[in-house]
């Protein structure tokens, strides 16, 4: 959730990817294949992306080899976008086995209404966020915006995730 578009934007899937292969090679098992759905807002630019997954599947493939140079079978790993803000549903009824996202949920699907007073006075003064000079009305208003954001957040990803997942 939140994936972006520079470089980190493919860390996450590498680690998991990896981790997959370490697994499944200590077992002594076939790794499995991994799907990964990358989300940002419709304005990311996931092309920017998409042009790195040839190096990223070099990558993976490298990673099949030992340190004798035999091949092993590595992770296959398959990448593709959903745009759309996590704000809302992005996936189908118990799709998903795992979500991450490491920096993104800060961000708030709306600004509180309780920032401008009855009369129409912007109660937060010059600011875009809640600052030390914010009357204590407004941390208020963001806290309870986020408390609603992420329950939200909560109860739309325990949807889209399989039981036990």
């Amino acid at each position: 959730m939140g994936c972006s578009s520079g470089p980190n934007a493919l860390i996450p899937s590498w680690e998991a990817a990896e981790a997959l292969h370490m697994a499944a090679r200590k077992q002594n098992r076939k790794p499995p294949a991994l799907q990964v759905f990358l989300n940002d807002l419709t304005g990311n630019d996931f092309n920017t992306i998409f042009k790195s997954l040839p190096s990223f599947h070099q990558k993976l493939k490298k990673l099949g080899k030992d340190h004798h140079d035999h091949d092993h079978e590595s992770v296959s790993c398959f990448i593709a976008a959903v745009p759309g803000s996590f704000h809302g549903r992005l996936f189908p009824p118990s799709f998903l086995h795992f979500v991450f996202s490491s920096f993104s949920l800060h961000w708030l699907s709306q600004a509180p209404d309780e920032l401008v007073s009855e009369s129409g006075v912007p109660l937060n003064k010059e600011n875009i966020y809640p600052a030390k000079t914010s009357p204590p009305g407004v941390h208020k208003a963001y806290l309870e915006q986020f408390e609603k954001d992420f329950t939200r957040f909560l109860k739309l990803r325990s949807e889209e995730l399989i039981p036990g997942g």
